[in-house]
């Protein structure tokens, strides 16, 4: 049958746009949660303790995708290094670090006291 023989009302026409915008704006909605949940859970996996490649295997993504997430959430090796430091030990390890000594180090340095 052809097309043009028969031609859909507008208003169902109309309708049927109005309904696909609608279906869409959920899915953009959706994606955009989505995207959220796994930023997150690859700043807390970073956080935890796993290396990049095992978040980016985790998580089905490239590893410079991984990398990229947690540039933009402030996640670097010397930032997790620095984590569980009381205020004086986290001090003395960003002294350290300043003055050329690597994160790792200065970590247990800091963790000695003095």
């Amino acid at each position: 049958m052809d097309e043009m023989s028969s031609p859909r009302p507008l208003p169902d026409i109309q309708a049927d746009i109005a309904a696909t915008t609608a279906y869409l704006a959920g899915l953009a909605r959706e994606r955009r949660r989505a995207r959220i949940a796994r930023r997150l859970g690859i700043v807390a996996d970073f956080d935890a303790g796993l290396s990049r490649a095992a978040i980016a295997a985790r998580w089905g993504v490239e590893y410079g995708q991984v990398a990229t997430v947690l540039y933009k959430a402030g996640r670097t090796e010397r930032t997790r290094r620095a984590q569980g430091l009381t205020d004086s030990q986290r001090a003395d390890y960003h002294r350290l670090v300043r003055q050329g000594v690597r994160s790792l180090i200065a970590r247990a340095i800091a963790l000695r006291g003095p």
